[in-house]
């Protein structure tokens, strides 16, 4: 994994040039790669889930507050997993809500294009089961210096981090965090912050494995590129830098290296999948009043 400010750091060297005029360049041609190749494909790797628990008869639910496109909808109950089927078109969704229908075995999912909302159908009976959904991230603007000021406790297997002497803010969800540790597994792992209490509680998505107290950190945004493919958007920038400098030697180098970095990518990432792959067609109500052969020429 990499940094976005060590990202920057590297363009500075690599262009020779560490005015703050090429710094400010560097962010905005970095941020410019990210929207640009992550917007040019449906990658597996920028994709994440988020569980919810059901409240009894209610159909509709928040999306996830990072969710560009929700992909799949999973629910959970009575130890059975079910994967309803996605329904698009607001239409047909108003006419299978004519009837109210509560059950704990869902058929549909629906997303309004009007209130942003997901629902599930038939309306969830039971609550505290679980809704799994699992979506494509929104691409994120990276801006945010590193932060490291105090210092964080943990429990072994906790995702809670406790710190003294902290700010922390709900603008690191998203973020990742580095507890430093010479003597423990933790090394230089990190975590992704997704969740804000108070500033001086963070949660993680994963477990820290060990306990440590009192030790420094550092909370960092990241390049979103799975790691050894972290670079990508460091040779795009250094393209169109050395383009913008009239320096075309470099700038086709460096054209070439994220080129090929990115064809590697495409490559791995098509070998991943996501949920239940299914050739779904369009799902559309049955008026069992319709017959097709009643049908009068005049």
């Amino acid at each position: 994994m990499k940094t976005f400010n060590q990202t920057i750091t590297d363009f500075q060297t690599l262009s020779n040039d560490a005015s703050t005029g090429t710094q400010t360049l560097a962010k905005t041609l970095v941020n410019l790669a990210d929207h640009r190749i992550l917007g040019r494909g449906d990658w597996n790797f920028n994709k994440d889930s988020k569980d919810y628990t059901t409240v009894a008869q209610q159909q509709e639910y928040n999306p996830p507050y990072n969710s560009d496109k929700m992909e799949f909808v999973y629910f959970y109950a009575g130890s059975i997993w079910y994967a309803p089927k996605e329904m698009r078109s607001d239409d047909y969704w108003t006419v299978l809500n004519r009837t109210t229908v509560y059950s704990d075995v869902p058929q549909f999912w629906h997303i309004s294009t009007i209130t942003r909302k997901f629902g599930i159908y038939p309306i969830p009976s039971s609550a505290g089961n679980t809704i799994r959904v699992v979506f494509t991230k929104k691409i994120r603007d990276l801006s945010v210096a590193d932060y490291t000021t105090g210092t964080v406790t943990t429990i072994a297997s906790s995702t809670t981090i406790t710190g003294a002497g902290t700010t922390f803010t709900p603008r690191m969800v998203g973020s990742w965090i580095k507890i430093t540790s010479t003597t423990t597994i933790l090394g230089d792992m990190w975590f992704e912050i997704n969740g804000y209490t108070s500033g001086t509680e963070i949660t993680v998505k994963e477990a820290v494995p060990v306990a440590v107290a009192g030790a420094s950190y550092t909370i960092s945004e990241m390049i979103p590129f799975p790691d050894g493919f972290e670079d990508i958007p460091l040779w795009f920038a250094l393209d169109k830098y050395y383009q913008m400098r009239e320096k075309p030697t470099l700038g086709r180098e460096y054209e070439r290296m994220w080129k090929e970095a990115l064809e590697e990518l495409e490559r791995r990432d098509v070998r991943s999948a996501t949920g239940i792959l299914e050739k779904q067609t369009p799902i559309t109500p049955i008026d069992p009043n319709s017959d097709p052969f009643a049908i009068t020429i005049t």
